[in-house]
């Protein structure tokens, strides 16, 4: 194990993760290497009253912390059983480290859209995967959680008989938002397909995945920019890994999304004095909840609450809470 205090080299490497815009500055820092190592760091924080954080990768960062911080990123290891179809991943691991070592198997785990997000940290919060309507959520499959007090060391979670995945995406230039949007809006989607619908600057993103083939010609409502889709190995469909960067976001869960209101929101979002990214997530079919729609914003600086909660004055009246998943740098 490695303790740093401010000053120390590696101190800032070490409290630093995905996200810029907030920082930690811990009055110490404890580099674990493994569960007696987490017992000790909370020792301390206990003995010492001060509050304690734990960090991986940082990603979901909501509150940064001035006592102690608890880095897992050195805790990675990642064990597959294929016989028994689980993993084992320790507190530091991501989910391309499981997704690289359960292909050769033919499995595939429940990860998003980021491969270089934590598999704890995402996994405790829900975990929506780019195969969440076809299989539900991630926390759905955890079958052991190993603690040290109130600090998640590892899981183990069940893997999915996954090969190849049927998945795209298409990209429209923002003017033809609106016919997208209720294209998007009117799918009669089938209970296996996931996609997620996208604001980004100048053009409007729509992804798509499921294990089962469908069809996605209703939603050619406008010349596209970009258009993939073809059946291709999981990882292909996981996500890519982005370069660490300030931002901001949250999200609300809907039991009803009217056209207007969709609509209402992709326009205020538009028209906001802050750059704000929409994304609209579908749930039902296997996922659990009495939720029918995900709304998240997200913007690339801090300090937008205000400009995000009149993005979501406009599905207001069918808010029934929050995901975890999607809060960032939000208390």
């Amino acid at each position: 194990m490695h303790i740093f205090y401010p000053g120390d080299t590696g101190y800032d490497e070490e409290r630093s993760g995905f996200q810029t815009g907030l920082r930690h500055e811990p009055q110490v820092i404890f580099a674990v290497e493994n569960a007696r190592d987490v017992e000790e760091a909370v020792g301390y924080a206990e003995t010492h009253g001060h509050e304690y954080s734990v960090q991986s990768t940082g990603h979901g960062l909501t509150t940064a912390t001035t006592g102690v911080l608890i880095s897992t990123r050195r805790m990675n290891k990642v064990e597959i059983d294929p016989g028994s179809r689980t993993a084992r991943a320790e507190a530091g691991a991501v989910w391309q480290q499981v997704i690289e070592k359960a292909a050769p198997h033919g499995l595939a785990p429940l990860s998003g859209d980021a491969s270089d997000v934590g598999v704890a940290g995402y996994t405790l919060g829900g975990g929506f995967s780019v195969l969440a309507r076809e299989f539900g959520f991630a926390t759905d499959r955890v079958r052991k959680i190993e603690k040290t007090g109130d600090v998640v060391t590892a899981l183990e979670f069940e893997l999915l008989p996954i090969d190849q995945v049927h998945a795209g995406e298409m990209f429209f230039e923002a003017q033809h938002a609106p016919e997208v949007f209720e294209a998007f809006h009117s799918w009669d989607l089938p209970g296996h397909v996931t996609p997620t619908l996208t604001t980004l600057g100048d053009v409007v993103r729509i992804t798509f995945a499921s294990t089962k083939p469908f069809g996605i010609d209703h939603l050619r409502v406008a010349p596209t920019l970009k258009e993939e889709f073809s059946a291709k190995p999981f990882a292909q469909a996981a996500g890519k890994p982005l370069p660490p960067h300030a931002y901001q976001g949250d999200n609300v869960l809907l039991n009803d999304l009217p056209l207007e209101a969709l609509h209402n929101a992709r326009e205020a979002a538009a028209n906001s004095s802050a750059e704000i990214f929409l994304g609209v997530l579908p749930l039902g079919g296997a996922l659990r909840t009495e939720a029918t729609h995900l709304v998240k914003l997200i913007s690339p600086r801090l300090g937008v609450e205000k400009q995000h909660e009149e993005v979501f004055d406009q599905v207001r009246p069918f808010v029934v809470g929050r995901s975890r998943n999607f809060r960032y740098a939000v208390g």
